[in-house]
């Protein structure tokens, strides 16, 4: 199981390296982080979207990081939940309703807190401490 799928890590990769350069196009960033080129567009189009990133149009059009977003603010939680990403440990976690056993399991107490031990994490974890330095 992973918990940050190939798409989310991506996604906090070419953040992480559009957050410290002016721009770049599609086939550089794919050929910078070892991304293929048609994920990498996928994954950029949904960070435009996003409003994470800037992009100019035409084929060749080059991207860049939103200038007016902090990199001291945003989380890799916020851009994991932002991007559809978020995964629970386990189904109780999510609905403790939805299992059976529920009071009576005290394992869906424990899945709980190391979800929140992972969330906080991921929330302490900001894109200005994974910024890539090339």
């Amino acid at each position: 199981m992973n918990i940050i799928s190939r798409e989310i890590d991506y996604a906090i990769r070419i953040l992480s390296l559009l957050s410290n350069i002016e721009s770049a196009t599609v086939e550089e960033i794919s050929k910078i982080l070892y991304i293929p080129k048609p994920f990498a567009h996928k994954i950029v189009n949904k960070l435009v979207r996003k409003n994470y990133l800037l992009s100019s149009q035409g084929r060749g059009g080059y991207i860049e990081f939103n200038k007016d977003l902090d990199t001291s603010r945003i989380s890799v939680l916020d851009i994991i939940k932002d991007l559809g990403g978020y995964k629970h440990v386990n189904l109780c976690t999510d609905d403790p309703s939805a299992c059976e056993l529920n009071p009576y399991c005290s394992f869906t107490y424990h899945l709980q807190k190391l979800e929140l031990c992972i969330n906080k994490a991921l929330d302490d974890l900001k894109l200005k401490d994974i910024i890539f330095r090339i």
